[in-house]
């Protein structure tokens, strides 16, 4: 037992004195919270400087759906390239985009709200390659027995990326202006751009000169029907789309709306319940990074889905606003539990030269499902369907899911 600690001290100190996963980390944290500040700052100038409010669905749409198919090219391209010269390019990119838009902000008093979509939809395309990159390059810097927790520590920096965003674009946008704030982040992207050059990948290469040239269009077939036939990654992918279908809408759009009509509580406990989900995902993060599972990690997430199906259920039962923070901490605890452990098995698994579209193909096809899970949730809301009444049979599929993939996908349970 006490061998076992000092092994798995060992990995930590090996993974943090890693210059390369340093600098991942550090770029993967600023591009993470670049974007979260860069969405405060349109969603903030589009309502409070426009007026605008019913705008601002559009400047979300122009973000998010090019950024959900960049996610797919981006993955064939980090198939076929350097993924630190895909992230570069990523970064700069955005940083370019940015700092074009700090000359508008400074030399026009106001922008359109044409203008603000069309950057929104590029800064949405150039940030869309980075993650397949992320994702593609973290196995070949880092030790297989260090995947888990390399994942848990980037997926935790993400996760106070995106909860930190808004809020320091909040304080700086109050004390310095729009243009100022936006030059501040493209010198952060620029100088993560440059960072990511320095990663080191052995044999990267040549092993890609080794690659048989094919075109884009057959190596992203390729990727779609290796994700589909490979029954690992099936489940996975299924595991991934059902998660978000029956999640985002009911849980993440629904949130204000139960806390309001069925917890009768106001914008404190709305902030305390939104709160408590984001701590509680943060904490995961750390607590799946400690354990550094390396056993049985398909068998635990199916285990976990299950249990998140129950809190679900559990939630949609409650009456008071105390008893809804701790169970949706829980929540939040159980969702990177359970994400973690499945890109970390995509990437010890996946064919090396496939990693990149496996992850985009994963990623975009839970992305891609948000939008039809909101669609749905205001869908039966309009009908008069109550929210909680739809989060109580929204945690019946993914119970069933978990169940299903455990019997009818074998190798998802006994993979370690």
């Amino acid at each position: 037992m006490s061998d076992a600690k000092v092994i798995d001290k060992e990995e930590k100190v090996n993974l943090l004195r890693s210059r390369s996963f340093v600098v991942l980390l550090i770029a993967t944290v600023v591009s993470s919270l670049s974007l979260s500040m860069f969405m405060f700052i349109q969603s903030w100038y589009v309502v409070a400087e426009l007026n605008r409010e019913a705008s601002l669905g559009i400047i979300m749409i122009c973000l998010t759906i090019p950024r959900m198919f960049s996610m797919i090219i981006g993955g064939v391209l980090a198939d076929r390239n350097r993924q630190n010269r895909i992230m570069f390019f990523s970064d700069s990119s955005t940083a370019v985009l940015l700092l074009g838009l700090a000359l508008l902000f400074m030399y026009f008093n106001e922008v359109p709200i044409w203008i603000l979509a069309i950057n929104a939809a590029f800064v949405g395309i150039f940030g869309g390659i980075f993650e397949p990159a992320r994702d593609s390059i973290l196995p070949k810097i880092v030790k297989t027995e260090q995947l888990t927790r390399a994942n848990s520590m980037t997926q935790g920096a993400i996760q106070i990326a995106l909860f930190s965003g808004p809020l320091l674009a909040g304080l700086l946008v109050s004390v310095i202006s729009y243009h100022l704030l936006l030059l501040i982040i493209s010198l952060l992207l620029c100088l993560s751009g440059i960072g990511v050059l320095f990663i080191s990948t052995p044999n990267t290469q040549e092993k890609i000169n080794e690659q048989p040239e094919t075109t884009f269009i057959n190596n992203l077939k390729e990727g779609f029907v290796y994700t589909w036939q490979e029954p690992l990654m099936r489940g996975i992918f299924i595991i991934s789309v059902v998660s978000n279908l029956f999640i985002s809408g009911p849980l993440m759009m629904g949130l204000p709306i139960f806390v309001r009509g069925v917890l009768d509580g106001d914008s404190l406990a709305f902030s305390l319940v939104q709160g408590g989900f984001t701590f509680g995902m943060i904490a995961g993060s750390v607590i799946i990074g400690i354990v550094n599972m390396k056993r049985k990690r398909g068998a635990y997430t199916l285990y976990l889905i299950a249990l998140q199906g129950l809190g679900m259920l559990i939630f949609s039962q409650i009456q008071t606003v105390s008893i809804a923070v701790i169970v949706i901490i829980m929540i939040g605890i159980l969702t990177p539990a359970i994400n973690i452990p499945l890109v970390s098995m995509v990437q010890t698994y996946t064919d090396e030269n496939k990693v990149g579209r496996v992850m985009s193909l994963i990623r975009t096809g839970s992305i891609g499902l948000v939008p039809l899970s909101y669609a749905i949730t205001s869908s039966l809301l309009g009908l008069g369907i109550t929210i909680n009444v739809i989060m109580t049979w929204s945690s019946l599929p993914l119970i069933a899911c978990a169940a299903l993939l455990f019997i009818l996908i074998p190798i998802l349970r006994k993979t370690d």
